[in-house]
């Protein structure tokens, strides 16, 4: 299994800043939800290089992403073993 970025909604919506949107390398990775008002990450272009972590922690003094290992993800997903399968 491998790391992903988790957004925790409620501190990324009350600070609102879009700068990991911004910043990760990775095309369409990780987007801003207007319903939310929250970033959030697809779990299936997270490369786990952990910038958006430094930019959300060091940088916007925010600190709403961290890495978790996949199996420890709280939301939006199954594990199956021919891959994953979005909920």
């Amino acid at each position: 299994m491998y790391y992903i970025a988790e957004v925790d909604k409620e501190i990324c919506s009350a600070k609102n800043c879009h700068l990991c949107t911004q910043y990760c390398p990775e095309a369409n990775c990780i987007n801003y939800s207007e319903a939310d008002k929250s970033a959030y990450v697809s779990v299936d272009r997270c490369k786990a290089c952990e910038i958006c972590v430094y930019i959300c922690s060091d940088i916007a003094k925010n600190d709403a992403i961290k890495m978790k290992w996949i199996e420890d993800m709280s939301e939006g997903f199954v594990i199956k073993k021919s891959g994953i399968v979005l909920r």
